[in-house]
C-alpha cells in the first residue's frame, strides 16, 4: 500500500467517525425539552420533604436530562475558558491524542516491543489524567466547574414540580443514558440498549 492510498484511508476513516459523531450529536441534541418548560414560573415551588425533593429530582433529572447535560456542559465550558492555562493543558492533553490515535501511521513502540492498541488507549489515559490532576490545576477547575453544574442542576431538579410532562416518556423510559442509542436507520429500531 503506498503512502498515498494509506493517508487517503486514514482520511476517509477520520470523516467516517466525524460524520457519525455529527449523526449522534445531532440524534441528541433533537431529545431535548423546549426552554418553556423548563422555565415555566408557575411550576416551581418548594418542596415539602426531603422525600418530595429526591421524588423531584429522580423524575426530572429523567425528563430533562438532554438539557441539564446541554447546562453541565455550558458551564465546564465557561470555566475552561476563564482559566486560560487549564484550556492550553486540555488542548494540549486533545492534540496528544489527535497525534497519537490519528496523525501517527506506525504503531507506538517501548524499546523494541510494539503496544497494542489497548495498551496504547490505557497508557494515553493515564498519562491523561496524571496531567491533569497531578501536574496542574486543570482538574482543580474541572472539578470546581463540575460542583457549580451539579449544583444549578441539582436546585433546577428539586425546586420544579413535576406534572403531566411526563405521561410522554412514562413507556419510553429505557434509563438515564438511553439517548446515547443511536438513532435508527431506514425505519429499523435500534436493538442495542445502554
Amino acid at each position: 500500500m503506498s503512502v498515498d492510498a494509506a493517508s487517503a484511508s486514514a482520511g476517509a476513516g477520520v470523516f467516517g467517525a466525524v460524520g457519525r459523531v455529527k449523526e449522534s450529536a445531532q440524534h441528541v441534541w433533537a431529545q431535548q425539552k423546549p426552554m418553556s418548560e423548563i422555565l415555566d414560573a408557575s411550576a416551581y415551588a418548594r418542596p415539602v420533604s426531603f422525600g418530595d425533593a429526591t421524588s423531584r429530582m429522580q423524575k426530572n433529572l429523567n425528563y430533562f436530562r438532554i438539557n441539564y447535560l446541554v447546562f453541565a456542559s455550558a458551564v465546564l465550558s465557561l470555566f475552561v475558558l476563564f482559566h486560560p492555562s487549564s484550556l492550553a493543558i486540555f488542548g494540549s492533553v486533545a492534540a496528544a491524542w489527535v497525534y497519537v490515535f490519528s496523525v501517527r501511521s506506525e504503531p507506538l513502540k517501548i524499546g523494541d516491543r510494539e503496544l497494542s492498541h489497548r495498551e496504547t488507549l490505557m497508557g494515553m489515559s493515564a498519562l491523561s489524567a496524571f496531567v491533569i490532576f497531578m501536574l496542574t490545576s486543570a482538574g482543580t477547575v474541572l472539578f470546581s466547574g463540575l460542583g457549580v453544574a451539579l449544583l444549578g442542576v441539582g436546585a433546577h431538579a428539586a425546586a420544579r414540580v413535576p406534572d403531566d410532562l411526563f405521561v410522554e416518556d412514562a413507556n419510553d423510559n429505557k434509563g438515564f443514558f438511553s439517548f446515547l442509542e443511536p438513532p435508527s436507520r431506514n425505519g429499523q429500531v435500534s436493538s442495542g440498549t445502554v
